[in-house]
């Protein structure tokens, strides 16, 4: 997590003043070594390869994902971009079924080499796709006439601006909540249900299933996405509340996939409304400041969750998650019912 907080922001400002397809390719390429790196080690005195490898691969995934995001309404239509996000639920889901399952398997078959060879060949097989996309350019052409202005910086623009604080204070609070939850998932299955690795697994492919479906449920969503930010993210509190009583694994699983299928939903409301709003000029600044902050947040939070739990035992810390959720969804719609979006946009736009 430590990357981000110095990467992310940088990776978002590059998104706002360089081709984003070459910055894409590039960051891509230049994770190859360091994906590749494990292949190097061979006892404990190379363990600092390890280290070293994953800091980079973070740091290049901090660059990466404000520009991927800043990407997308670039090359969306605003009336697509609930669909574009229902399919980001997909692939999020697909990396927790698919991905770590596949991973295991083919460890357990070819050599745990065989997944680092992998995933080196992922980010060149990406950087060959990225080659044939053409993103536009969010600037727009000025004639030698037209005065060029400066415009204010990205902390006056965003503090200028209900909405986008409202966006800040979403991204700063909820990974305080998703940082217990995501530990509190592997306790479920290792202690409180004894079910081992393998329950781990399952409660994980639960976990990733939710979001798959709750992909499918974006022609719903077309209007009024402030409300089913704030209802959806509640539900995903009450189902915390759930998960702290459960008497069963299986009926743990079902919570767990409850929990991401609402989840995903606020999720895919949220970015897509978040999209709306920052104007595309600005967006690589602001995706690149809510992935630090989110994502800086979730590691203090799975940290201290570590600490809570040598505390407090693991359903009364999951009521206290699900507790938590539900005073945030009430800041939020204060938050929202304060904010004229249609008026922000275009004050935004302006600025």
């Amino acid at each position: 997590m430590a990357p981000f907080l110095l990467a992310a922001p940088i990776g978002g400002m590059l998104a706002d003043l360089f081709p984003k397809k070459s910055l894409l390719i590039t960051i891509d390429l230049l994770r190859v070594p360091f994906a590749l790196s494990p292949l190097l080690v061979q006892g404990q005195e190379h363990l600092w390869i390890i280290y070293t490898g994953a800091f980079f691969l973070a740091a290049g995934d901090a660059f990466y994902s404000p520009v991927r995001m800043a990407s997308i309404p670039a090359l969306v239509k605003q009336d697509r971009l609930l669909y574009v996000n229902a399919i980001e639920q997909i692939m999020v889901g697909a990396v927790l079924v698919v991905g770590s399952s596949t991973g295991g398997i083919i460890s357990y078959l070819f050599g745990l080499q065989a997944p680092f060879i992998l995933d080196g060949i992922s980010f060149m097989v990406s950087a060959l796709f990225l080659i044939g996309l053409t993103i536009p350019s969010a600037e727009k052409s000025l004639k030698q006439s037209d005065p060029v202005e400066s415009g204010p910086s990205t902390w006056k623009f965003i503090f200028g601006s209900a909405a986008l604080l409202t966006f800040i204070t979403i991204e700063l609070t909820m990974p305080l909540a998703n940082g217990v939850d995501n530990v509190l998932m592997s306790v479920y299955a290792l202690e409180v249900f004894k079910m081992g690795d393998l329950g781990v697994g399952f409660i994980y492919g639960a976990l990733g299933l939710g979001f798959i479906i709750s992909s499918f449920f974006s022609n719903l969503l077309k209007r009024k996405l402030v409300p089913l930010i704030v209802i959806f993210i509640a539900l995903e509190g009450l189902g915390h509340l759930i998960l702290s009583s459960v008497p069963t694994f299986s009926h743990a699983i079902v919570a767990a996939l409850f929990i991401t299928f609402v989840g995903g939903i606020s999720n895919i409301c949220l970015s897509t409304l978040t999209m709306k709003i920052v104007p595309k000029s600005q967006q690589g600044h602001f995706f690149g400041l809510t992935e630090m902050i989110s994502k800086t947040t979730m590691g203090i939070s799975m940290g201290a969750a570590g600490f809570l739990l040598e505390l407090f035992d693991p359903r009364t810390l999951s009521f206290w998650v699900g507790s938590t959720y539900v005073f945030f969804t009430i800041v939020y719609a204060i938050l929202f019912s304060r904010v004229d979006l249609i008026k922000e946009k275009k004050q935004l736009r302006r600025m």
